[in-house]
């Protein structure tokens, strides 16, 4: 990813750019490298995601943020896929796949961590599986077991409410997708 250096300090976020809006009191030289930053940004999107729609795609991408850091195994490539999926729009897939996703990491995180808690009263739960569907049992082991703050267990839980809302047939995600 391409960085920014601005007034002594670095972008790396190319969504952070976008939405910084240029203030009237700037520098000439300072208002005018922020519109170059800005139009190469674009550049970019549009090379990146197309032409058509574009100001929905751009939109979709500020909304998004930047992107997290990875701190588990291999879900980069699938983080970017969810992402770029919502940028042009697919929400349902970009919806589909963050769940999906959800339950992998908390798939890899117990698979790749239970050997470190063979005496706790979870392991029983988990030290013979080989995947896991049920959230609940996954949220609860790894927050007992101080993986998961409590903060991202109740944004797990979230996830996994979404999830049933929109994997499970509900009439409702025909017209709110997004």
């Amino acid at each position: 990813m391409k960085r920014y250096r601005i007034l002594g300090f670095d972008f790396d976020s190319r969504a952070t750019m976008l939405k910084t809006e240029i203030q009237d009191n700037w520098e000439p030289h300072i208002k005018k490298l922020w519109r170059k930053n800005k139009e190469e940004i674009e550049e970019g999107l549009v090379a990146q995601y197309g032409a058509y729609g574009f100001h929905d795609k751009v939109k979709n991408f500020i909304e998004l943020g930047p992107a997290p850091w990875s701190v588990i195994a291999f879900h980069n490539k699938f983080l970017r896929q969810v992402r770029d999926s919502f940028v042009v729009g697919a929400y349902y897939p970009s919806l589909t796949g963050a769940c999906a996703l959800g339950e992998r990491i908390l798939n890899q995180l117990i698979i790749h961590l239970r050997g470190y808690y063979t005496g706790t009263p979870e392991y029983k739960r988990v030290y013979r599986k080989d995947s896991f569907d049920n959230w609940d049992i996954a949220i609860d082991t790894l927050e007992s077991w101080g993986v998961l703050l409590n903060d991202v267990a109740a944004k797990f839980r979230d996830l996994k409410d979404t999830r049933n809302r929109a994997i499970h047939f509900n009439p409702e995600t025909d017209e709110n997708d997004r």
